[in-house]
């Protein structure tokens, strides 16, 4: 029957011991109750008889079941249990134990389909374990071509987390550092690194990658700096560049390379002393040389003839000294910043650290103002020597607010520190220079700064309450203007002046006000096209206040715009900006009601004012604003002030305005430039009788109503 039963289904087989167990129940109850019905009729005791049968049948059935049972254990639980060790032992002591057919013969197809799964199980392991031992194999021969590399680096490289801790570093990092025992895996870097320019050059990255300013950056992720170890006794020339986690496009660790700078900067500093008694120690004497020339011109008793020839001569030889100090003192100052580490820094980086450092300390608020522009120095002490000097400001003339600002003029990047006040003599700045910094790099002075940057600052006063301090730097190696958008088409112009102001809503008072005391919000737009009426959306949206006639850089509106639609490629070219870009940014109705608060209570700038506001206007409904604001713009006040041109472009405008222009058709670019432009055009408007917000809304009027009757013709 066994034997039968094996060429039935596993489930089949496990009804059928059911059944038989089912089965037995009236087999022995049925021979039971026909034995008691025979015992009562023949002994006349039902009771004895009962019982009798109740016991035989609870034996039998207790019999029944311990057989089923253990045949079915057997045959059935038995196997599954020997099949369960089996697949056990494969998995976790030997993969080449072979599964026993035999021992599960009437479990159905059970045994060969683990059998089955065990050879594939095998096979697929050695295949595993080879393409393992293949990659160890690869990586071991990276890993020592890498470690080749490294050790035969002239330059230490360390890998920090970050968290500052070190991930990697080679043999060359540990000779530069001189340390041994300080540096390990997963120790700080701070331990063997001076943490403070460090930690300035991260900041620097962190923000450039933040406002997407390193894919057209010439140094992308990377910035170089100067820092120390932390006795002080080595001098670092490094350089940092972030690595980023390549979905996220987050930054996940950084790579510090350096080489040491001691002796050369040693050796600079050796040479800056020799210079500085060369020149500064012969000063004295000279000037002691002229004086006695000029008292000698007025001698009485010397025959006029020899007077005249002595004081020629040492006139002469006093004016050759002179003139000879001076070549000194610029060639001095030339050996110096040739030899200190610099790099193209925006201003605009470089002034928010300033304001952010300044504004967290009590009684000092800084404000970044102007247009950003390209300078070439070293950011970490430039940083410290703008902070020391708006603190000696502080405590010499007790001015507590100051505007920051460069100007790009005459070949140079000034850098202004501005405040209301009087101006500051020079004996005074003079007796700044020899003030050591703590954070510098072995304790420069501010003199040691400048000279490292040619820099000879001073004071001056620009009105009756208003006086600046300015640094003239060296400007940017980097092209100072953008020029790949020139030959890009302009935005056709719109002459709707009910799109730029709704007069009704401009009071007598804030017309009549001067345009110089009026604050001010120059923005503009990028699109996904030209036809706002034709379904194209805003896709990016930037501002910038002017107030009092200045220009306030730290006070700016920058967003990307999700227009829900694709982006044409059409238009790409224009912005750059892609539909990745643009898929996890927030929708218009969150964007344009924030920009109507950041406008608030300012009249609207822009250039060709009415394609802007167009975009603006047709989604009040939708984001629940309205987009009131006085509005003017620059292409008509152009038009106005140069009609004796055509080229009223914004390019075109920022020339004859000598204005740079740093990210063309960006919106903050564009809008930086626009404010530039504006705030040029305030005097020379007034210089025309342009005054209020009246008069340059009047003269805005007219030109719309010419451009509009030109274009009839």
């Amino acid at each position: 029957m066994l034997k039968r039963l094996s060429k039935f289904s596993l489930r089949l087989r496990t009804f059928l011991f059911f059944l038989l167990l089912s089965l037995c129940v009236p087999a022995i109850i049925v021979p039971g109750f026909y034995f008691a019905y025979h015992h009562i009729l023949t002994h006349q005791d039902p009771a004895s008889s009962l019982l009798l049968f109740g016991m035989a049948s609870c034996m039998g059935l207790i019999l029944c079941i311990v057989a089923i049972g253990a045949l079915f254990d057997l045959n059935i639980a038995a196997p599954i249990q020997g099949l369960i060790r089996d697949i056990q032992t494969i998995l976790h002591g030997n993969r080449d134990h072979r599964v026993e057919l035999e021992t599960g013969k009437y479990l159905d197809h059970l045994p060969e389909t683990v059998h089955d799964l065990a050879r594939q199980y095998r096979r697929q392991r050695i295949e595993v374990d080879q393409t393992i031992k293949q990659a160890t194999a690869q990586t071991t021969e990276q890993k020592k071509t890498l470690e080749a590399i490294l050790k035969d680096l002239h330059q230490g490289v360390i890998i920090c987390n970050l968290n500052n801790q070190v991930l990697l570093y080679n043999q060359r990092a540990l000779s530069l550092l001189h340390v041994s025992g300080d540096i390990g895996l997963m120790r700080s870097l701070f331990r063997v690194i001076d943490s403070p320019p460090l930690l300035h050059s991260m900041r620097r990255l962190r923000n450039r990658l933040a406002e997407n300013r390193f894919e057209n950056h010439p140094d992308g992720l990377s910035a170089s700096f100067v820092c120390a170890t932390v006795d002080g006794r080595y001098t670092l020339e490094a350089r940092m560049s972030l690595v980023l986690d390549e979905e996220e496009k987050s930054p996940e660790s950084y790579i510090l390379t350096f080489e040491d700078a001691t002796e050369e900067l040693n050796a600079l500093g050796k040479r800056d002393h020799l210079l500085r008694e060369a020149t500064e120690g012969l000063r004295q004497p000279i000037a002691n040389l002229r004086a006695a020339s000029e008292m000698l011109s007025h001698a009485g008793h010397m025959d006029d003839t020899i007077r005249t020839q002595f004081q020629d001569v040492l006139v002469a030889e006093s004016q050759k000294l002179s003139k000879k100090l001076d070549q000194l003192a610029e060639d001095y100052h030339g050996l110096a910043t040739g030899h200190w580490p610099m790099a193209d820094i925006y201003s605009a980086n470089l002034l928010s650290l300033v304001s952010l450092r300044l504004n967290d300390e009590q009684n000092i608020t800084a404000m970044m103002t102007g247009i950003p522009a390209w300078l070439h120095g070293d950011s970490h002490s430039l940083l410290l020597a703008l902070v020391q000097l708006v603190h000696r400001l502080h405590d010499t003339i007790g001015a507590e607010s100051f505007d920051l600002q460069t100007i790009a003029r005459d070949g140079k990047v000034h850098i202004d520190i501005i405040w209301e006040g009087q101006s500051v003599s020079s004996s005074t700045i003079d007796s700044w220079l020899d003030t050591n910094l703590a954070e510098s790099i072995g304790g420069m002075s501010l003199r040691d700064i400048l000279e490292h940057h040619r820099c000879e600052m001073w004071s001056e006063t620009i009105t009756n309450n208003r006086a600046r301090l300015r640094l003239p730097m060296i400007p940017s190696h980097r092209p100072i203007a953008d020029h790949t958008s020139e030959d890009l088409p302009q935005r056709p112009e719109f002459y709707d002046f009910s799109l730029l102001s709704q007069p009704n809503k401009i009071t007598p008072e804030l017309a009549d006000t001067p345009l110089s005391e009026l604050s001010f919000v120059v923005f503009d737009t990028e699109t996904t096209g030209l036809k706002p009426s034709a379904g194209d959306e805003i896709i990016a949206i930037a501002g910038v206040r002017i107030l009092n006639g200045r220009i306030l850089t730290g006070e700016s509106f920058a967003r990307i715009v999700n227009p829900k639609r694709i982006i044409p490629k059409s238009s790409i070219k224009f912005h750059g900006i892609t539909d990745d870009m643009v898929k996890d940014k927030p929708p218009a109705q969150i964007v344009l009601p924030q920009f109507h608060e950041f406008a608030k209570d300012a009249v609207l700038v822009a250039h060709n004012a009415a394609f802007d506001m167009k975009f603006l206007q047709l989604k009040e409904a939708e984001c629940g604003v309205n987009f009131e604001h006085p509005v003017l713009d620059t292409l008509l006040l152009s038009v106005f002030l140069h009609d004796h041109t055509q080229n009223h472009g914004l390019n075109d405008i920022a020339k004859r305005f000598g204005i740079e222009i740093e990210g063309r058709h960006t919106a903050i670019g564009d809008a930086l430039v626009t404010a530039g432009i504006f705030q040029r055009m305030i005097p020379m408007l007034k210089a025309r009788g342009i005054i209020t917000l009246n008069d340059a809304m009047e003269a805005s009027k007219k030109i719309v109503e010419v451009r509009a009757q030109q274009a009839e013709f």
